[in-house]
């Protein structure tokens, strides 16, 4: 039976990888170390700081999500996650292809069809979904004082071990299938053992949290950038960063409190992985990159956020077209496996 999407859970997904496309534009202008934007003044810097701020909390988000409702892994839920991705890849290809900047060639549809062109997040997403029956086993046998102890014991060794002393590599400030199950394993526990505690709490304490730590990053980032070089600033906005794994559990709790019923945000929602593929293609973020550049750099701050803006919308929307026909064909793939069933 096909279970209904919570267009709440669903706004906030979608939320998220527009936040991936604000942090991705941020870094486009080579934030915080480009001389373009120290060269501006300083309401500039204060806002792609906050912009950053808010925006790095999306992987997080995006995992947690999949740890508070669980991962329920299927073949035909595993076929159809690497269909998208190769389907994805191949539409870019495709385009780059067409329009003359890339030639086709075995190596690039090889590169296609292994994931490669697909980014660091696919290949640790992928795994955590594979490794997803034993995480589900774990946090239905063990009780509340186990998985709290190591659900501490993992965050310790993460922001100690691995972003203090640097001697847990396997970490990857965030970037890896360890802070992974971190994050699931931190969701499922706070559903299964704080939501009455939660209740207590009205859901704008949520939203306070979140916009506050990203006023404390600011904060603390600008004098850190202004104080001691662009190295210390990247530090402080790492995904395995405490502080911004709260930041994302505080955004999640607050649009779990909401009540929304949207068809179209579900629609939408559901094609939003494709803008991540699309456009962390590595043939499509040069094009992205420079395209955000001039969008903001070509005329005032004000206007230049706006065309900024804008530009993410549409590359938003012809994502998720381009999922649409993925969804399309994947549909009409299934339906002629089952018309060959004798």
């Amino acid at each position: 039976m096909k279970k209904t999407r919570q267009s709440n859970v669903e706004l906030l997904r979608l939320l998220a990888m527009f936040m991936v496309l604000l942090l991705h534009a941020v870094q486009s202008f080579q934030w915080p170390r480009g001389g373009f934007l120290m060269s501006q003044p300083l309401v500039v810097h204060l806002g792609f700081s906050f912009v950053e701020m808010i925006s790095v909390v999306a992987v997080n988000v995006f995992v947690l999500i999949s740890g508070w409702f669980g991962i329920r892994p299927t073949m035909r839920g595993l076929g159809k996650f690497l269909y998208q991705c190769v389907f994805c890849c191949l539409v870019v290809d495709a385009v780059l292809w067409a329009v003359g900047a890339e030639n086709l060639s075995f190596s690039m549809l090889f590169e296609a069809f292994t994931l490669r062109q697909t980014g660091w997040f696919v290949p640790s997403y992928l795994l955590l979904f594979l490794l997803s029956p034993v995480l589900n086993a774990y946090v239905e046998a063990a009780d509340e004082q186990t998985q709290r102890r190591v659900l501490i014991s993992l965050f310790l060794a993460q922001a100690i071990g691995a972003f203090v002393l640097k001697i847990f590599a396997d970490f990857n400030y965030g970037y890896s299938l360890l802070s992974f199950v971190c994050l699931y394993l931190l969701a499922q526990y706070v559903r299964r053992f704080q939501l009455q505690r939660l209740a207590r709490l009205r859901s704008s304490f949520f939203l306070l949290i979140f916009f506050g730590v990203a006023l404390l990053h600011m904060l603390v980032g600008s004098i850190a950038l202004f104080g001691f070089g662009s190295k210390v600033f990247q530090q402080i906005i790492l995904y395995s960063s405490p502080f911004v794994v709260l930041q994302a559990l505080a955004l999640l709790l607050y649009f779990l409190r909401q009540t929304l019923s949207s068809t179209i945000v579900n629609r939408i929602a559901a094609g939003s992985f494709a803008v991540y593929l699309i456009h962390q293609h590595p043939g499509a973020r040069p094009f992205y990159a420079s395209i955000c550049q001039k969008a903001f750099m070509d005329a005032p701050p004000a206007l230049g956020a706006v065309a900024l803006l804008l530009w993410l919308c549409v590359v938003y929307l012809v994502c998720v077209g381009v999922d649409e026909l993925r969804r399309a064909s994947w549909e009409l793939l299934l339906s002629r496996r089952k018309a060959e069933k004798p």
